[in-house]
């Protein structure tokens, strides 16, 4: 039962000013949320400002490196995050009850590079369900966020118990064909543009160009080129676009090499990286149609790891 505090201050606040809210504290920023939204910025802030004085409490802590969320503020995210999603799913339910709905979440290079790519294939074997995608690098609770499942990536022990992964990653170096045709030697990638994923929690050592220098007994120039990416799938683009070298990985540019788009450069420097699984809500378990897509999913994850 509500307090009657509670009661009010939910009274004075729209479902509007909710997602508002949730956008721009998922971006971090009232410009992004407002193009969104198809809103102005001034009614984003507006929004903000009207939760703020319904609850008597900042959301936002705005200095000179942009916004973050205070205590309050991400207290309040998470709520909103889960309660949207729950909404949003029982929306979908009442607007289409021929249909069902199956919602994953996983990281943005697997859901833009690898899984995005296939949901056409998987979209003929099954046309009455309908796929959600949440890419996020949050590893979201399934129960929580009422999402349905998850393809996560962990890394892989010798000795490990359980289950192997469907598939493990590979690292190794790609270019685009004209870039790749100049590279015969590992000396040779001194000359090259460095195409470098930003990882400042150093999560994938594989990624890092200092081991890979040291792997291949190189040194590495201050003076040698460099472009720096915060999201994998941007790393890809700029070396399909002839940029430089970069460190692929499998199965996400898999794709791009049977295409023909991207060239393996010195084939015999192979990495092994993160195991893939996945994770089904418990309150999902038994719904037909998310395991419909466990199913897909582990076939196609299990022919990449073949091929």
């Amino acid at each position: 039962m509500l307090s009657p505090s509670s009661s009010h201050a939910l009274r004075a606040m729209s479902l509007d000013a909710i997602r508002g809210f949730e956008s721009a504290a998922r971006h971090l920023s009232f410009t992004t949320a407002a193009e969104e939204l198809c809103i102005t910025q001034s009614a984003v802030s507006k929004q903000i400002k009207s939760l703020e004085d319904a609850l008597g409490t900042a959301l936002f802590l705005r200095g000179g490196k942009g916004l973050s969320l205070t205590a309050e503020g991400r207290q309040l995210f998470e709520a909103a995050r889960a309660s949207l999603a729950q909404l949003a799913s029982a929306v979908d339910r009442l607007l289409a009850v021929d249909r069902v709905s199956v919602s994953v979440t996983t990281t943005p290079s697997f859901a833009a590079l690898w899984l995005a790519p296939k949901l056409a294939q998987f979209q003929q074997l099954e046309p009455a369900i309908d796929v959600r995608v949440d890419a996020s690098e949050v590893r979201v609770n399934l129960e929580r966020e009422g999402m349905d499942l998850a393809v996560r990536l962990y890394p892989v022990q010798p000795g490990d118990e359980g289950p192997p992964p469907l598939l493990q990653e590979q690292a190794l170096l790609v270019a685009a064909p004209g870039v790749a045709a100049r590279i015969h030697t590992a000396a040779d990638i001194l000359a090259t543009p460095l195409l470098v994923y930003y990882d400042p929690t150093t999560r994938f050592p594989w990624m890092s160009w200092p081991d890979w220098y040291e792997r291949l007994g190189l040194k590495q120039s201050t003076q040698q080129p460099c472009l720096y990416f915060s999201q994998y799938e941007n790393v890809l683009t700029a070396a399909l676009q002839g940029a430089g070298i970069a460190i692929g990985r499998t199965p996400l540019m898999l794709p791009l090499l049977r295409s023909g788009q991207l060239k393996v450069v010195l084939p015999g420097e192979v990495v092994a990286g993160l195991g893939y699984r996945i994770v089904v809500s418990a309150h999902s378990t038994e719904r037909p149609a998310v395991q419909k897509f466990r199913a897909w999913l582990e076939r196609e994850l299990a022919l990449e790891a073949i091929g």
